[in-house]
């Protein structure tokens, strides 16, 4: 069963020229065991990716004491409390 590979080239048909010159597939994979947790070269590795996040009241209140307690457990008191006080003021 292959797990960790670059590129897979499943039946007949398939031949590295039709992904390097058609099918858009490409020919930079990784080396060095990369291939364990990122794919081969494409056009995603040059776009910046944004995250955001929108909590509503309800919302804030349900995560605040999870997230409280888990930045508890690391040490991040700050975090703690900027979760703790949305709890009380909403």
């Amino acid at each position: 069963r292959l797990r960790n590979y670059g590129s897979l080239f499943l039946g007949h048909e398939s031949t590295v020229a039709y992904s390097d010159k058609s099918i858009g597939t490409n020919h930079v994979l990784p080396t060095r065991g990369a291939a364990r947790y990122t794919g081969g070269l494409w056009v995603g590795k040059f776009l910046k990716t944004l995250t955001f996040q929108k909590v509503t009241q309800v919302g804030s209140k349900e995560v605040a004491p999870t997230t409280a307690a888990i930045a508890d457990a690391e040490f991040m008191f700050g975090h703690a409390l900027t979760a703790r006080l949305r709890i009380d003021d909403k």
